[in-house]
């Protein structure tokens, strides 16, 4: 079997998403345009994002032994993610309900997630030794030192750093992503490009903030600072597109587009995924994102 070149770590969930034109008043009950159910969790989507981008790419987490379960294993057959190093635990697998309101332009989501994490198994101990890159989210970076893993030891880290870390040292990881809403909080009043610049200096490594339909914006020691528009698509939902962006980035840098094309063709992917009403069914290949990028130059 190939070398996995990513390990994704951290939540996995199977959620049933429902488009509606706006969210019901109390006791009230709308007719849905959509209704889908779909695998999630920020390090799974990146997982499924990196594999269809052509990136040998593996997921590691916790599930149940129950229907949940078994279904989130069928989705990343399907995708050709590996799952050796997935663990069965002794709770639910984690799961949402989300409505989407068209008319709101946002999402309410109900969810459940597990109480623990099992302990990484023998395999994803090794695939994460082995690989190039690892990635992980907000439960993902709590594991690195299960893992053995540590900047500098092992593959390079990236950490999807959505909320909660107003306080995160990002010299503890290679690649750092936050949100711009996640820069405001741990820089209050600061300049995006200042605050991205003053991560990336003292911590020697790259800092991606995400902006949502407005782009992306990065810095590293090698580039200083650089920024890439986002795309006008069609948007069914945007949920997962912050995930599906982490998996994106990760596959330009390994294919060796330099930062400013790797946002660019990361925002493009992201966008191409909200034309789908869950995180994945829409991500598209590299083919399929060559062709868009070259329709819209």
């Amino acid at each position: 079997m190939s070398k996995i070149q990513v390990v994704c770590m951290g939540v996995i969930t199977v959620d049933t998403i429902a488009l509606v034109d706006q969210y019901p008043q109390e006791d009230e009950r709308v007719v849905a345009q959509q209704i889908s159910r779909a695998g999630g969790g920020p390090a799974a989507v990146a997982a499924v994002a990196l594999s269809r981008l052509g990136i040998r790419s593996a997921i590691v987490g916790t599930i149940g032994d129950d229907a949940d379960g078994k279904e989130v294993l069928r989705i990343f057959e399907k995708e050709g993610v590996d799952t050796s190093g997935v663990s069965i635990g002794n709770t639910a697998t984690a799961g949402s309900v989300i409505v989407a309101s068209k008319k709101n332009s946002a999402r309410a989501i109900s969810t459940r997630q597990p109480v623990t994490q099992s302990p990484l198994n023998e395999s994803a101990k090794k695939m994460i030794s082995a690989a190039e890159w690892l990635h992980v989210d907000h439960v993902g970076v709590t594991r690195l030192n299960e893992a053995g893993i540590t900047r500098g030891k092992g593959p390079q880290i990236s950490f999807d750093a959505g909320y909660g870390v107003e306080n995160f040292d990002p010299s503890l990881v290679d690649l750092f992503v936050p949100t711009d809403r996640q820069m405001a909080r741990r820089y209050p009043g600061v300049a995006l490009s200042v605050a991205l610049e003053n991560d990336s200096t003292k911590s020697g490594n790259t800092v991606v903030a995400t902006q949502g339909s407005a782009g992306s914006s990065g810095y590293s020691p090698e580039t200083g600072l650089v920024s890439a528009s986002g795309f006008k698509i069609e948007v069914t939902s945007t949920l997962g597109a912050g995930d599906v962006f982490h998996g994106a980035l990760i596959a330009q840098i390994i294919q060796g587009f330099e930062l400013s094309q790797a946002l660019r063709r990361a925002n493009a992917v992201a966008a191409l995924s909200c034309r789908g009403l869950d995180g994945q069914s829409m991500i598209p290949t590299t083919a399929e994102l060559n062709a868009f990028l070259e329709a819209n130059k």
